[in-house]
């Protein structure tokens, strides 16, 4: 008998807490948190940032990236901040992208117009209402006229 009436008791007791929890906190609330979660995937996708991936990029100069949007702060970093920073300023290198490709037995002449692009990416943060959602953008900028390609990597 008394371990019926322990039982109801932490029952009546664990009631009685959740009973009291805050309904204040939006954190707390799924209704606001797809809300958040949906504006955060609009950021990504209406803000202009897929549309800049698309082309290879073949001038110094701002790409304009949005730092908010509808309330979302947007921030970058970019993997190759001499080329691109992490403000979106382009600087075109003097040199070309290419992959070491002796052990594949393809000699240097053939790779010539092969891999002349850097691939830069950035790494995008959107933040809101304490949420964080994280996403990558690749993009692809062709070097200087008149560039040098004794760069290999790989």
């Amino acid at each position: 008998m008394k371990k019926l009436f322990l039982m109801l008791m932490l029952m009546v007791f664990g009631l009685a807490l959740v009973g009291c929890q805050d309904d204040n906190n939006p954190i707390d609330d799924p209704v606001v948190v797809d809300d958040t979660y949906i504006l955060l995937m609009e950021a990504e996708d209406l803000s202009g940032m897929a549309s800049k991936t698309k082309v290879v990029i073949t001038e110094d100069g701002s790409l304009n990236l949005p730092t908010t949007y509808k309330g979302v702060n947007i921030t970058y970093t970019s993997r190759l901040p001499e080329i691109i920073s992490n403000t979106g300023e382009v600087t075109r290198p003097s040199t070309c992208w290419i992959e070491s490709r002796d052990q594949q037995g393809i000699s240097r002449q053939d790779l010539v117009g092969l891999n002349d692009n850097w691939p830069v990416v950035l790494d995008v943060t959107l933040t809101l209402n304490g949420q964080t959602r994280t996403a990558k953008l690749l993009f692809v900028v062709a070097p200087r006229e008149g560039f040098t390609c004794n760069n290999y990597k790989g």
